[in-house]
C-alpha cells in the first residue's frame, strides 16, 4: 500500500521518468517465453553432449556459463587496471535501461538445468507409461511423481537462496531434493514395461539425467560451504 509520503513525491513527479521503465504484463509474458526458449536450449545443448563424460561442463560453456555463474558466491578481484576501468565506466542511460531484460530467477543456471532435466524424467516417464501394457501400481505411480515433485520444488527454491545469499539454507534445500530424488530412483526401477529394450534404454537414460542433477547439486554444496 502506498504511505501518504510516498504518494506526495509521486505527486511532485520525482518518479516519472523510473515509472517508464516498468513492465506491462504483456512484457512479462514475452520474457516467460524468452524464458522457455532458454531452457530448450539448455536441453539441445546437453542432448549435444550427453555422451561425453564432462556432459555438463561442456552444457554449460555452450550455454555461456562460468563455474561461478551456478552458485554466485565467488567475489570478483581486480586489479588495479580493472578497478580503474570500472570506475571510468559511465552509468547506463535510461533507453540502454529500458531495452535490457530485467534479471529474475528464471535466468538462474539451476533454475534452467533444474527445470529442463526434470522436464525430460516427467516426459519421458509419462511416455513410457502412455506405451505400457502393464498398468504401474497407483502406488508408486504417485510415490514417484510425488518425490519427483518435491526433488524439482527443493531445487527451485534452493536457486531463489542462492540468489538472496542465503547460501546455507540452499544446502539445506539441495539435502531435501538430494534425498527426494535418491526415492525416486529407488522408485523407478520399480516399473515393468511389455518390453525390456525399452525398459533398459529408459532407465539409462532417467538414471543419467538424475546423477547430473545430483551432480550439480553436489558441486554446489561444496561452493557453498567454502
Amino acid at each position: 500500500m502506498m504511505s501518504h509520503h510516498d504518494f506526495e513525491h509521486n505527486q511532485d513527479d520525482e518518479w516519472e521518468e523510473n515509472e517508464e521503465v516498468a513492465w506491462n504484463e504483456a512484457d512479462w509474458q514475452k520474457f516467460l517465453r524468452k524464458s522457455d526458449k532458454e531452457v530448450s536450449r539448455f536441453i539441445s545443448a546437453y542432448n549435444k553432449v550427453r555422451k561425453q563424460p564432462n556432459r555438463l561442463d561442456a552444457a554449460a560453456a555452450i550455454m555461456g556459463w562460468h563455474r561461478d555463474d551456478w552458485s554466485s558466491i565467488d567475489e570478483i578481484d581486480l586489479d588495479e587496471e580493472e578497478e580503474e576501468i570500472t570506475r571510468q565506466v559511465r552509468p547506463l542511460e535510461l533507453e540502454d535501461v529500458r531495452k535490457m531484460d530485467p534479471y529474475t530467477l528464471h535466468r538462474h543456471p539451476v533454475y534452467v538445468s533444474a527445470t529442463a532435466l526434470f522436464s525430460y524424467l516427467r516426459s519421458s516417464w509419462e511416455h513410457l507409461m502412455t506405451h505400457n501394457r502393464v498398468a504401474p501400481r497407483s502406488h508408486l505411480a504417485w510415490s514417484y511423481s510425488s518425490s519427483l515433485a518435491d526433488a524439482e520444488r527443493h531445487s527451485i527454491v534452493a536457486a531463489t537462496c542462492l540468489d538472496l545469499g542465503d547460501f546455507l539454507l540452499a544446502v539445506c534445500h539441495l539435502k531435501k531434493a538430494h534425498s527426494a530424488l535418491n526415492e525416486s530412483m529407488r522408485i523407478n526401477r520399480m516399473f515393468c514395461h511389455q518390453n525390456s529394450r525399452i525398459l533398459r534404454e529408459y532407465l539409462e537414460e532417467s538414471d543419467v539425467r538424475m546423477h547430473d542433477l545430483r551432480e550439480i547439486w553436489i558441486r554446489i554444496m561444496q561452493d557453498c560451504r567454502k
